[in-house]
């Protein structure tokens, strides 16, 4: 009989360090990420996130002494995950910052003054226009042209500072458009608000740099006052392509079969149409960043039940479910499962033998049906010789997801989805 143990965290602080550095939907709060990978690993040991986020995982993983992976397949996700589980020295980034700073605030006040003239690129096809105003534009490209010239002088150890500040520049993005703050779809905010809104866009990106900075000195000195110096790597792929050729060659060099002491993961709840958008929280950071269009608008379709997909599961729980919700939404869930499934067979062979594999989910509720995704997983697992060791409980205080959601996807209609996350174990 296990111990009772409180997973709710409810007054923790899940902010600290580089896990405050970036906004990102639904994120595995760290503090459950730490628990569970001392509970079911040991320093030395290798961790794997196959949809890593933004990187909590990474992050904790390392300031235990774990070497860690991370997968994802949305470009943005990958750069947070990169830049949050990198140490940089504080000091030499406040260098780098000084020099920008300078620079950039030299460029925006001649802009104002109509000394310099910025010039566009291509942004047809983006609606740009919808959520920046023209002064935001220009003062978000002179920025970005500064960034841009980092690194020029051919130095490797450059690529992970104009990352950082990328990410700064990303965060800058967001707080200054037309969206809605607290909100991962993407909603302008009211007409009259709108026409209102004049932020000082350099002023909201030189108060990012600076706590960004601050954040990743405390990741830094926890870092380094770790005997075990662990690292971690992050691949933008599909954790379903894994041990294919579609899947890159470092990674496969890496993550090969029987490789993984511990699997530590919050996969997203549903397909992208009915819970979490990632593609559109992604969107206009991504076209800032100069990432391709198509590549942008893709994440969504590749996301877990993006497509439809056809294929009888094993799961009398899920066969039960799926008779009970109309044809239409039981064709959703279904595809989710099925790459869920394509998933669950990757992870228990990159797993060792006597590894563990845990996972952080709700269960959402589709056509006012609640869907048991900790039960399904449970059983498609057992299905590849996984065993379930335990099921924990979690309320959630606060976690930035839909709280309420259509059942019918009708407007108006609106009813509860997640109050809770479930943590599962299973065993190899």
């Amino acid at each position: 009989m296990l111990p009772k143990i409180d997973w709710d965290f409810a007054r923790a602080d899940i902010h600290f360090a580089t896990h405050g550095l970036h906004p990102y939907p639904a994120r595995m709060i760290p503090q459950i990420a730490r628990r569970l990978i001392e509970m079911y690993s040991l320093p030395g040991d290798k961790v794997l996130d196959p949809f890593c986020g933004s990187g909590g995982v990474l992050v904790e993983s390392m300031l235990r002494g774990r070497d860690s992976f991370g997968i994802d397949i949305n470009p943005l996700a990958c750069l947070l995950a990169r830049v949050k589980s990198t140490p940089i020295d504080p000091e030499l980034l406040m260098s780098y910052w000084e020099k920008l700073r300078a620079g950039i605030e030299k460029d925006i006040i001649a802009a104002r003054f109509k000394q310099i003239k910025v010039k566009v690129p291509d942004f047809s096809g983006t609606n740009i226009e919808y959520w920046f105003k023209p002064y935001m534009i220009e003062e978000l490209l002179i920025i970005k042209r500064h960034l841009d010239e980092i690194g020029k002088e051919a130095n490797l150890g450059t690529k992970k500072i104009r990352e950082f500040f990328n990410v700064c520049f990303s965060n800058t993005v967001r707080v200054v458009s037309g969206a809605k703050k607290r909100e991962f779809k993407l909603y302008r905010m009211p007409k009259e608000k709108w026409k209102k809104y004049r932020p000082n866009v350099f002023e909201v990106f030189k108060n990012r740099v600076n706590d960004s900075i601050r954040r990743m000195g405390e990741f830094y000195e926890l870092f380094m006052g770790n005997s075990l110096k662990a690292k971690a790597e992050v691949f933008e792929a599909d954790t379903r392509k894994m041990f294919t050729k579609e899947f890159p060659e470092e990674a496969r060099r890496q993550l090969h079969e029987e490789s993984i002491d511990l699997v530590v993961t919050s996969p997203p709840y549903g397909d992208s149409r009915t819970t979490v958008a990632y593609g559109q929280f992604s969107r206009y950071s991504l076209i800032w960043l100069g990432f391709d269009k198509k590549v942008i608008s893709e994440i969504d379709k590749k996301s877990l039940g993006g497509n439809t997909r056809e294929k009888n599961l094993d799961s009398k729980i899920l066969i039960d479910v799926l008779s009970r919700i109309s044809e239409k939404r039981a064709a959703d869930v279904k595809s989710y499962f099925v790459d869920i499934e394509e998933c669950l067979d990757k992870i228990y062979k990159v797993v060792k033998n006597g590894g563990h594999a845990c996972f952080v989910l709700g269960n959402r509720t589709v056509n006012r049906m609640k869907i048991p995704t900790d039960e399904i997983i449970v059983e498609l697992g057992s299905r590849y010789g996984f065993d379930h060791v335990a099921t924990f409980h979690r309320r959630i205080p606060s976690k930035r997801i839909p709280w309420k959601s259509s059942p019918t996807n009708i407007p108006g209609q609106k009813v509860e989805t997640i109050s809770k996350e479930n943590i599962i174990v299973l065993r190899k």
